[in-house]
């Protein structure tokens, strides 16, 4: 066997639990994680140095076994066994497609949102698709639903997994003036640049509890010069509210699709818990996700910091 091909073995009562199981061993076998370290400044001290701190950040590869070989296979008392082999030079042009860019550095079709979250590529890694799943929202937390069963996610997971960042998507961009940590109370203004004429454009704001709420419905791109949002000869801007601890962090959402898209008012506001005050046009993040999938998006991270 060439070196540069992986071979999974398994076995089971029928063919098909062998081939799944071998398929295990290989998905095992080709986990991939990266990490990098860096520096972002945090905040400025009362004589105008900086204060920084380290981030971590981790990324776990998402491996799509689709073309996998039979290498060999038997029955034997009743048993059947199968050898798979996977050419594991393919790896890294996954990878690529995983992260939105082929091997060799070519645009690839763009992911849905849903698709595009480091908790849909986690649980693709067990054979969970962003089809068979759906977040809601269950006693002040958020739960996973798969097949009708409820399991809790974490605080502490909930940010890292299910918001995502990608400023700029096959010519769709946001961009928020000022730029960097926002104190609380401060405003803001949002910048939603159109990828082609003609389509619409949608504009979602998403706080870190997940309450979710449209600040642009299905406006039609007849400009490719970027939407402001608020407008300005209205309105100072967003206002910037931490919500909890010493700091948030909003995401902003947007989508371009060729057809206008359902409008969101017919959800259900999330619940007000943990929050003291709900907007009542708000919805849940979990209707928002199912809503936007499938369309062109772009998102942007608002840090605010409490005074």
């Amino acid at each position: 066997m060439a070196g540069h091909v992986l071979v999974g073995y398994g076995e089971g009562e029928s063919m098909a639990a062998a081939r799944a199981d071998a398929s295990r061993e290989i998905a095992e076998a080709l986990r991939v994680s990266v990490h990098s370290t860096g520096e972002v400044v945090a905040e400025r001290d009362a004589s105008g140095s900086e204060v920084s701190s380290q981030f971590r950040v981790a990324l776990t590869s998402r491996v799509i076994l689709s073309d996998l070989s039979t290498v060999k296979q038997a029955r034997r008392s009743g048993r059947c066994y199968v050898a798979l082999g996977y050419d594991n030079r393919t790896l890294f042009q996954k990878l690529g497609s995983a992260s939105g860019r082929s091997a060799n550095g070519m645009s690839s079709t763009p992911m849905g949102f849903k698709e595009s979250l480091p908790f849909s590529h986690n649980l693709t890694l067990v054979g969970i698709f962003p089809a068979d799943y759906r977040v809601v929202r269950r006693h002040g937390g958020w739960s996973l639903v798969v097949d009708g069963a409820t399991y809790p996610i974490t605080f502490e997971t909930w940010f890292r997994q299910l918001f995502i960042e990608r400023a700029e998507n096959e010519g769709l961009s946001l961009d928020v003036t000022p730029q960097g940590p926002l104190p609380s109370g401060s405003h803001y203004q949002v910048h939603v640049t159109p990828p082609r004429l003609g389509g619409y454009l949608n504009l979602f704001h998403v706080s870190e509890s997940g309450q979710a709420l449209a600040l642009l419905a299905n406006r039609h791109v007849e400009s490719l010069q970027p939407v402001q949002v608020p407008d300005a000869s209205l309105y100072a801007g967003l206002e910037a509210i931490v919500t909890a601890g010493h700091g948030s962090r909003d995401m902003l959402l947007a989508t371009w699709s060729p057809e206008a898209v359902n409008s969101s008012e017919s959800h259900a506001p999330v619940s007000p818990s943990p929050l003291a005050e709900t907007d009542e046009r708000a919805f849940s993040y979990g209707e928002l996700l199912e809503q936007v999938n499938g369309l062109l998006w772009a998102s942007h991270f608002v840090w605010i910091q409490n005074r």
